[in-house]
């Protein structure tokens, strides 16, 4: 019989910063790697929801319906945070300006207006997968180990 294990508040709390770190940074690597190579690179996102379910995973959010949630989320903020950072890039570079400069004389709501317009059905397609990838692999429940695996 296997003893379930008590997740602890500060880990969860731990996991859910590492998630939303993990997103956000994934989604600036994912522009850089983009603006740097010019390729769309969308496959991408698939390789932050493996990241970010991880991070869920590994800190207490194994086989939970909100670890799942959380998961699905976190890759959608890794993804739309690519895409504004890229139409930021791409209206920076149609400017002449820096990437800080343009998003303070442009705003958030045509840096989102250039975002959406810049997706095609392909990578929303993507995009939804790379959510349900990473809801799957936190919500999946880990075999459970025989107590003589560990030698008692």
């Amino acid at each position: 019989m296997t003893v379930p294990k008590r997740r602890s508040t500060i880990g969860l709390w731990v996991g859910f910063a590492t998630a939303m770190m993990s997103a956000l940074a994934g989604g600036a690597v994912w522009c850089v790697l983009v603006l740097r190579t010019g390729y769309e690179l969308t496959w991408f996102a698939l390789v932050c929801a493996i990241i970010i379910a991880w991070a869920l995973r590994s800190n207490g959010f194994a086989g939970s319906r909100a670890g799942a949630a959380l998961a699905a989320l976190c890759t959608a903020l890794a993804c739309i945070y690519a895409q504004c950072l890229l139409a930021v890039g791409d209206v920076a570079q149609a400017m002449g300006f820096s990437l800080r400069e343009t998003l303070y004389r442009i705003g958030v709501d045509f840096v989102v207006a250039v975002a959406t317009g810049r997706i095609s059905p392909w990578q929303s397609a993507l995009y939804a997968l790379a959510m349900v990838v990473s809801a799957w692999l936190v919500a999946r429940r880990s075999p459970a180990i025989p107590s003589d695996a560990h030698g008692s």
